[in-house]
């Protein structure tokens, strides 16, 4: 178990206030990503405050009801996830189990053809690339119904679940353009669905996107998905929820260089990006903004946490939303502190 709380003190007002219909994006680079903020959130929703050393259920929300979680992915794996969390003292496996938890996974088959076993009917149609298609050559993705969560079997020594609930639902791009999102969001939803019907009067459903300019960087115009669209797929998304939470990089050349300097042009994937990052900045409640220290590294500090209104915030609907930069150290033993400037 950690040595510091799973949720930092001075976190815990951001990560457990998710007012309804709320977008917070949370925004990384290479040397500060934000695996270890969303893991947070994530303890945030589905935490309990019993002695047990594994957490596998949830406190209730002052009004009594619950929370659930459905965690989106395209840049890490189920297993990730899951060994992280549980370093935390939460057991996603488990709470999947208890249909509290649903993980959608939006990397490992995004652009192949699902295997097809005996223990769970498959939508058949036409092949679908095995490689991630060359953004400078057009061309769409032909389309394949969606999967459903199949168990699968290990040949020789019997049957081995590949996911313990069947939980896991694989993303597969299916089509060219608004169409391809569309097939996505309607498998997202269906793990929504399949949360609801659990649900009773008040429960509440947070989602959690991890890096959808993944798939911005990995189509992009040849196949009709652009800012624009991957706009109106988030929206799209955040109807069917009480509040969503976003990832995406921020890196300077992704977004600073997305203008034209001298006889420098940006490159697509940088106009893209860009538009997609700065939208979703505009229409967020609130930006947790991660960085490495300008001075470089330091044995004490990780990096550093800018929390800032969005230009979704507004003085006459919301809760005061406190703006402040904080300092963070993320430790071996996966426990993080976090603190303010000048304390020790």
């Amino acid at each position: 178990m950690p040595s510091q709380p799973p949720l930092p003190p001075l976190l815990t007002p951001y990560l457990s206030n998710q007012p309804e219909s709320s977008l917070t994006l949370v925004s990384s680079i290479l040397g500060a990503t934000s695996n270890w903020l969303i893991l947070r959130y994530l303890h945030a929703a589905l935490g309990t405050s019993s002695s047990s050393n594994v957490s596998v259920g949830f406190d209730e929300l002052p009004n009594g009801a619950k929370r659930k979680v459905v965690l989106v992915s395209f840049l890490r794996s189920w297993e990730f996830w899951r060994a992280e969390a549980k370093r935390l003292g939460l057991d996603l496996a488990r709470l999947a189990d208890k249909q509290q938890f649903a993980f959608v996974d939006g990397l490992s088959e995004l652009f192949t053809t699902p295997s097809i076993t005996s223990s769970a009917p498959m939508n058949t149609g036409s092949a679908v690339r095995t490689t991630l298609p060359m953004r400078s050559h057009p061309g769409a993705v032909p389309g394949r119904g969606p999967p459903s969560a199949v168990t699968a079997e290990r040949p020789g020594n019997g049957s081995l679940p590949q996911r313990e609930s069947g939980s896991t639902k694989k993303l597969h791009l299916t089509g060219h353009g608004i169409a391809a999102l569309d097939a996505m969001e309607k498998d997202i939803i269906s793990e929504i669905n399949r949360q609801k019907s659990s649900m009773t009067e008040g429960d509440e459903i947070l989602l959690v996107i991890d890096q959808p300019d993944f798939l911005l960087a990995a189509t992009g115009a040849s196949m009709g998905i652009g800012a624009t669209e991957m706009a109106e797929w988030v929206t799209g998304l955040q109807q069917h929820v009480h509040a969503t939470v976003l990832t995406m990089a921020a890196d300077s050349p992704l977004i600073h260089n997305a203008s034209t300097t001298g006889n420098q042009l940006s490159t697509p994937i940088e106009t893209e990006h860009a538009a997609f990052a700065i939208g979703m900045a505009h229409r967020a409640r609130s930006v947790m903004q991660l960085r490495t220290l300008e001075t470089g590294a330091a044995r004490d500090v990780s990096g550093v946490l800018r929390i800032s209104r969005g230009g979704g915030w507004t003085a006459e609907t919301e809760d005061n939303l406190d703006e402040r930069e904080l300092l963070y150290n993320i430790q071996r033993d996966g426990g993080v502190r976090v603190f303010g400037r000048g304390e020790s």
